[in-house]
């Protein structure tokens, strides 16, 4: 093994370490690991920024802008309203809302389908008194499991496929991967009606006649306490919530020592379930400090997206809110120190907000700010076709899935078609785009390439073939499968697909085998993402809107795992090895 072997393996190893560990942000992770390689002369000048020409970049762009477009069109509304008359069964609805949302995963991004079912899912919930906490994880399990079964599903299918492409000057077609992708998909959505009941129980919140996010969502808001609060002339300790924080006249208050009163005109940070905050807002035993009850103001609970400029930032610091006299009325948040002020807590991908204000103001706020509004539903604009960007949509699958024209000319084409029927505003389409992801997706790349150019790739095929000599197709694909499931958890599925993919090819070459099987094999594995709340943003999202623990996603994604791993090895037997 040379220098520039050693270095590329030591430099993506450091980087998977710093990718798990979750501390710093996955694009500047990519940046600095690309300025590494171009230090050590892994990477050109000119490869360095290859990854913004390449086929798989551009068509995660131009699928993205597309769902910028259909999540604003309104397309699932009049579905949303008919889920619960089709499907009169919790388990039934369960199974409405998975299949949906894996259909609408095939043709795609997985966070795009995700961010399109998310007010539908909160619409289902509140009409059939079912526990969004019993569905959220499902949901966005199914939206991986769609994305396995075309070339655009995820953005592992459409690297693995540049890499095929690269190698033999023929990447997959459009359905290549639905060979493998729709047993294994069926599979793990089998497991996903059955099983999440198990764990996450019934679901049900019709005994409590509440909406169903309210039976279970805990907030963090800052409340004053009223005069005709329970609470006034009264101990803190009865406050009967989690308090974090508490001021009087401006002065923080020991409030942990014994037998410490509230009075009137206290502010509390608290912790406090949704039904019992609304309830002492609407009574005036609680108020919003400086604000008072606000009770004819319009009330929106949105979700901050992986896009969402608001990622990172303070409470105190969103001035594009509160300039438009929008209140930020409380926040269902997953992160574990809470300390100071509401105004202090640093909001993350999947917060939820409650926001209250002028109905005009907090549209034009939501949009600006990249968050996903949850309830209620936006409307779509006056005079907005529904499905006119359906249809241009349909038309570029059909382009791509007959081979009329790769994948990034013909969704490039609908972008066109878009754009040029007043459907998609590029300057704002752009804004709303994941752009971390997309940074992040462009810098790895040059250094997958890196791991060919240099020689690495066919090192670890010698060594993986040293470990198992056996030159049979499934043997090697199954390997490769089960090391991108045991990485992916921890690494978003396009950096898996991007060290694994070249690795695969030399494997393949090295064995005198089609590279085909592996490539599939490494592209599922890389998506088989349902242990972690990390390693997929899809997850991320859902982990704040439903509160879950770390803990939830392994007892209830251990068995998908394996029905998925099981289905997705029967079928690279009979398709592909």
């Amino acid at each position: 093994m040379n220098f520039e072997q050693a270095a590329i393996l030591i430099l993506l190893v450091s980087m998977l370490v710093v990718f798990a560990l979750d501390r710093i942000r996955m694009e500047v992770v990519a940046l600095g690991g690309l300025g590494f390689g171009l230090a050590l002369g892994l990477v050109t000048p000119t490869q360095a920024f290859s990854g913004f020409s390449n086929a798989a970049f551009i068509t995660v762009v131009e699928i993205l802008l597309i769902v910028h477009v259909l999540g604003r069109s309104g397309v699932l509304d009049s579905l949303s309203r008919r889920i619960p008359e089709i499907a009169r069964t919790q388990r039934r609805v369960l199974a409405v809302l998975c299949l949906l949302t894996a259909t609408l995963s095939v043709f795609m991004n997985n966070i795009g389908a995700l961010a399109l079912m998310l007010p539908v899912v909160t619409s289902v919930c509140r009409v059939t008194a079912l526990d969004s906490r019993r569905i959220l994880m499902p949901v966005s399990f199914a939206a991986l499991l769609g994305g396995l079964c075309s070339v655009i599903g995820t953005p592992a299918n459409l690297i693995v496929s540049n890499q095929l492409a690269a190698a033999t000057g023929t990447g997959f077609a459009f359905f290549d991967f639905a060979w493998v992708g729709v047993p294994a998909a069926l599979a793990g959505l089998l497991v996903l009606v059955v099983w999440p009941r198990r764990v996450l129980g019934n679901g049900s919140s019709a005994e409590t006649g509440r909406p169903p996010p309210h039976s279970f969502r805990t907030v963090v808001t800052e409340v004053e306490i009223g005069a005709l609060s329970p609470l006034n002339g009264k101990p803190v300790s009865e406050a009967g919530a989690t308090i974090h924080s508490m001021r009087r006249g401006g002065a923080n208050v020991m409030f942990q020592r014994p037998g410490t009163i509230a009075e009137a005109g206290d502010v509390l940070l608290i912790e406090i379930g949704l039904p019992e905050l609304e309830a002492g807002l609407a009574s005036g035993s609680l108020a919003l400090p400086g604000t008072g009850q606000n009770a004819s103001a319009q009330r929106v609970e949105a979700v901050i997206m992986p896009e969402s400029m608001l990622v990172g930032s303070r409470i105190g610091a969103l001035e594009g809110l509160t300039s438009r006299g929008i209140a930020i009325v409380a926040v269902a948040t997953h992160t574990p120190r809470i300390e100071g002020s509401l105004a202090d807590v640093q909001l993350s991908i999947g917060d939820v907000l409650y926001l209250s204000g002028d109905q005009d103001a907090i549209a034009e706020a939501v949009e600006e700010a990249d968050i996903l509004p949850l309830w209620p539903t936006p409307q779509p604009e006056a005079g907005d076709s529904q499905w006119a960007p359906v249809l241009a949509f349909a038309g570029g699958v059909v382009l791509a899935a007959f081979g009329f024209a790769p994948p990034e000319l013909a969704f490039g084409l609908v972008v066109l078609v878009l754009a040029a029927t007043g459907s998609l505003d590029l300057r704002r389409g752009l804004a709303a785009l994941d752009w971390p992801i997309l940074i992040m997706l462009a810098a790895m790349l040059p250094l997958g390439l890196a791991v060919e150019t240099t020689g690495a790739a066919s090192v670890l095929a010698g060594g993986l073939m040293t470990l198992l000599p056996e030159h049979d197709a499934l043997v090697l694909s199954s390997a490769l499968l089960v090391i991108a499931v045991a990485i992916t958890p921890f690494v978003n599925n396009a950096s898996t697909a991007v060290i694994l993919g070249p690795i695969a090819l030399g494997v393949a070459a090295a064995a005198g085998i089609p590279p085909e099987p592996l490539l599939i094999a490494v592209a599922l594995g890389a998506s088989i993402d349902f242990l972690t709340p990390i390693g997929h943003h899809n997850n991320t999202i859902v982990m704040g809107l439903a509160g879950y623990r770390f803990v939830d996603f392994i007892k209830v994604g251990w068995p998908v795992t394996i029905a998925v791993t099981g289905a997705a090895t029967l079928a690279l037997r009979v398709w592909w090895a």
